[in-house]
């Protein structure tokens, strides 16, 4: 079993690993990670058997895409994964039911969960937010540093590169599209509940289909009450430390789980 970085040429087979999975084949997203982060895949004989990335901050790592073969679960291949890219500093993962032992016995606490709706929305847009520019870019990221406690501004050079980012007088959404058919919401920043459902509603008005990661009650209700439909509800988990940095109250929604 060979242990190898992972580059942009294992995408489609990560994505057809992924899909066989039950999870959505995203080349897009996998592009996305790897350009930023550290991949890693196992590989037999047949081809590739499991994969891992971690994106490093300064203040933390974030370990996401955790995938095993269905030909070859409960090898501890998960476990081999994870356990290459942690290092003695702070670690941030969501994990799934299934996956939530093994990382507890890697030294993961649960710190709370996000809930994945995805579908048409079918409310109107509030009208509250225009569109940010570059010129926007060192308050996005000073924003963002406060609230999530992480350094990454590559995350907002990339957003205002190739999605949207709405801005408004109390907060900030981003958004892009992870593939063809469907926009991803996130990050999402705003001083209230009431103030994230405008500026999610800002971003998903008229599109096809739109995904977005929420933990807050009255987020998951309005955006139930608009269209979409929970998915599942994976829980947030931290190594190394009591909590997550930053000042999270005001932390909606993230881009990708994998960022943390």
């Amino acid at each position: 079993m060979e242990l190898r970085r992972l580059t942009l040429d294992d995408i489609s087979a990560c994505s057809d690993l992924a899909e066989s999975r039950s999870w959505p084949r995203e080349e897009k997203k996998w592009e996305f990670l790897l350009a930023h982060g550290e991949g890693w895949g196992l590989f037999d004989e047949q081809g590739l058997v499991g994969t891992t990335i971690v994106t490093r901050y300064p203040e933390l790592a974030s370990v996401s895409m955790v995938l095993v073969a269905e030909r070859a679960e409960r090898r501890g291949h998960a476990r081999r994964l994870v356990s290459h890219v942690l290092d003695t500093g702070v670690s941030t993962l969501f994990a799934t039911e299934m996956g939530r032992p093994l990382y507890e016995q890697l030294g993961f606490r649960a710190v709370g969960f996000t809930d994945i709706h995805a579908g048409r929305f079918t409310g109107p847009a509030s009208d509250i937010s225009d569109i940010a520019t570059a010129a926007d870019l060192d308050d996005l990221v000073a924003l963002d540093t406060k609230v999530t406690g992480i350094t990454r501004p590559y995350l907002w050079e990339s957003l205002l590169a190739m999605g949207t980012v709405r801005i408004s007088d109390h907060g900030v959404a981003g958004s892009w599209q992870v593939r063809d058919e469907r926009m991803l919401i996130g990050p999402v920043i705003a001083d209230t509940p009431a103030d994230a459902c405008a500026l999610i509603a800002d971003c998903a008005a008229g599109n096809p289909s739109v995904r977005v990661d929420v933990h807050d009650p009255e987020l998951i209700a309005f955006v139930r009450e608009h269209g979409l439909e929970s998915w599942g509800r994976p829980t947030w988990m931290v190594r190394g430390a009591e909590q997550l940095p930053g000042d999270r109250t005001r932390y909606r929604a993230p881009l990708l789980q994998a960022l943390g």
